[in-house]
């Protein structure tokens, strides 16, 4: 499978910043990290009724290891220095504005887990409109994971 060329210039930044590094082709297989997503989407689903501050937190969970497992198929890997900003990144660059939602995500995910003065409890629907966000990131991710080549195929290691 080739490389996947869209956003190839931001993904090369963001390695050369040392936000991502790159893996072996031995451990770059998304359909794990893909699987971890598909758990934390299902734990997201029933914890609606119960926890909606619980629902979105995992259905960001389920978003962000969607994305990740991209990244992964790809020997690529977000490292502390890039932390949860740079899968949004990568994901924007090589992907498009179909996961533009993550950065909503993201954000709201923050304020839920540090809360602060200002706090407030996700609503139900806001959950369940993650929990459906969520969804779609894990599907397309499924879609998009056999499309995927190695980017970098020269044995360079980040």
């Amino acid at each position: 499978m080739p490389r996947w060329k869209r956003g190839e210039l931001t993904i090369e930044q963001l390695i050369s910043m040392g936000h991502l590094s790159t893996l072996t082709k031995s451990v770059s297989d998304g359909s794990t990290v893909l699987g971890q997503a598909k758990l934390r989407l299902k734990v997201a689903e029933s914890a609606l009724e119960i926890d909606p501050d619980g629902a979105y937190t995992n259905a960001y969970d389920a978003a962000r290891l969607a994305a990740t497992a991209l990244l992964t198929q790809q020997g690529l890997r977000p490292t502390v220095a890039g932390g949860h900003r740079v899968v949004e990144e990568a994901l924007l660059a090589q992907f498009g504005d179909g996961f533009a939602r993550f950065s909503v995500l993201r954000r709201r995910r923050h304020e839920l887990d540090y809360p602060t003065a200002t706090y407030s409890q996700a609503s139900g629907s806001e959950a369940a409109e993650a929990v459906s966000t969520a969804r779609l990131f894990v599907d397309t991710a499924e879609t998009l994971l056999p499309e995927l080549g190695f980017f970098r195929d020269d044995g360079a290691q980040g």
